[in-house]
């Protein structure tokens, strides 16, 4: 479809930074085809089907670099007893859902968040999946959900030696199997919108020849991990119980860092840790809203930055909407460092260069930016500034108006996947009760 976007305020998000105002945006198929004064585009393209703004926002689509749709059926999950520390609510919430979800649940825990995603601006997920009793087919049925939607993302399923080996060869043999069909696909696709990687817990729940397993598989695909990182003390304090040596060591060991590798949280990573990460060029995935509500610390991501680390803003299952995070996330720090003037131009830079360079170096798919050449992936939003707008202070315009504004338009590849706040293709209401049905039979299998 060859479309022509009018009558908008543009953000491009380019190296200007520039904020447009009297600009189109011209679409061929999936890529953005030209940008320029909407007269000019008008006059070029009489024949192009249009979509007006009418006067609304156009940026580019978010990013989340670190998300578990399987969390979904966590949402009002009453647990029997309250886990005070970090370790329980991995045993007695997180380990235990995820035992009892099946092919339906995945599928569904999956589609509602991404629904609620696309309605929120977001066009691009990193996902990060467990289901030890439902392995084989399991990162096919989030790519379904995600499918049906209209979402793009990369996908993995997170191996882990808590559930014993033969659970944990499942896994390994479901990213290698994902990764393969993503990448024959692509090769006659190349914007195919799935990729994989090697999903990885966390270093104290793998074994050395777990994580001499994953490295295979990373060799033999030519993909990274994704793992949790330093997440909470018991992650160094169990590594070096167990295999005598902190985490990050370890992974560097078995050649499991490196730029196309995503660790996530990173929060107690020491001085030489911290030097390893920066100097392998690993991604940092940061998610504030779930350190906070686990209550397990505040990622130094100011450090990262000062590092020329690729440090990304993740949701790790809290939210899909990357806009509260970002907001929430920014004054979290601000307030536990007792600094107002901290983290300004960290979030802008996490949320508008670091996530959809992540993705870029992931996946080769040019992605967050609007200019010629990049694949459509663009929101209208409902935002008519009170006060002057440009390139120089949108970002102050974004912390405290564009993130609570509603998204009225979700376009990804090039298609219209939401228009007027309304994903017509499904039926959200019977979408929703069909998964309260699959959240009850959950619920049972949890609580026996």
């Amino acid at each position: 479809m060859n479309l022509l976007i009018t009558d908008v305020t543009l953000f491009t998000n380019d190296e200007t930074g520039a904020v447009l105002n009297d600009y189109a945006v011209a679409v061929v198929e999936n890529r953005i085809a030209a940008i320029g004064p909407q007269a000019d585009l008008l006059e070029k393209h009489p024949d192009f089907k249009r979509l007006s703004g009418s006067g609304r926002l156009l940026m580019p689509g978010l990013i989340n670099t670190h998300m578990h749709f399987y969390g979904t059926y966590a949402r009002g999950l009453a647990l029997r007893t309250p886990p005070r520390y970090f370790p329980d609510i991995l045993t007695h919430l997180w380990w235990a859902l995820d035992k009892v979800l099946n092919d339906e649940a995945i599928y569904f825990s999956a589609l509602v968040p991404a629904i609620t995603a696309v309605k929120h601006g977001v066009t691009a997920v990193i996902d990060h999946h467990a289901s030890p009793h439902a392995i084989a087919g399991s990162l096919d049925q989030i790519q379904s959900a995600l499918t049906e939607v209209g979402l793009r993302g990369v996908l993995c399923y997170e191996v882990s030696d808590r559930d014993g080996k033969e659970i944990r060869d499942a896994g390994l043999v479901e990213n290698e199997r994902f990764i393969r069909q993503c990448q024959t696909t692509a090769q006659i696709n190349p914007d195919y919108p799935f990729h994989g990687m090697v999903g990885l817990h966390a270093s104290f729940t793998l074994d050395d020849d777990s994580l001499a397993a994953a490295a295979e598989v990373t060799e033999r695909t030519g993909r990274g991990v994704h793992i949790h990182l330093l997440e909470d003390r018991v992650d160094y304090r169990l590594s070096l119980a167990r295999f005598h040596s902190r985490p990050v060591a370890r992974l560097a060991r078995f050649g499991l860092l490196g730029p196309q590798s995503i660790a996530a949280h990173g929060i107690y990573l020491n001085e030489e840790e911290t030097e390893q990460l920066a100097a392998s060029d690993t991604i940092v995935a940061h998610n504030a809203q779930s350190n906070m509500n686990n209550a397990v610390g505040r990622a130094d991501v100011f450090d990262l930055l000062d590092r020329g680390m690729q440090v990304g803003i993740g949701t790790d299952g809290m939210t899909p909407d990357v806009r509260s995070e970002v907001r929430t996330g920014y004054l979290m720090h601000k307030h536990t460092l007792n600094n107002p003037t901290i983290g300004w131009e960290a979030y802008r830079q996490m949320l508008f260069q670091h996530n959809p360079a992540i993705y870029r170096q992931l996946t080769g798919q040019q992605v967050g930016v609007i200019a010629p050449g990049y694949l459509a992936d663009m929101i209208l939003v409902d935002y008519y500034p009170p006060t002057p707008m440009n390139g120089d202070n949108f970002w102050g315009h974004f912390l405290f108006g564009i993130v609570d504004a509603p998204v009225d338009t979700t376009i990804i590849n090039g298609h219209i996947v939401m228009q007027n706040k309304t994903i017509s293709h499904l039926d959200e209401p019977a979408l929703a009760a069909t998964s309260r049905q699959v959240a009850e039979q959950v619920w049972k299998r949890f609580h026996s």
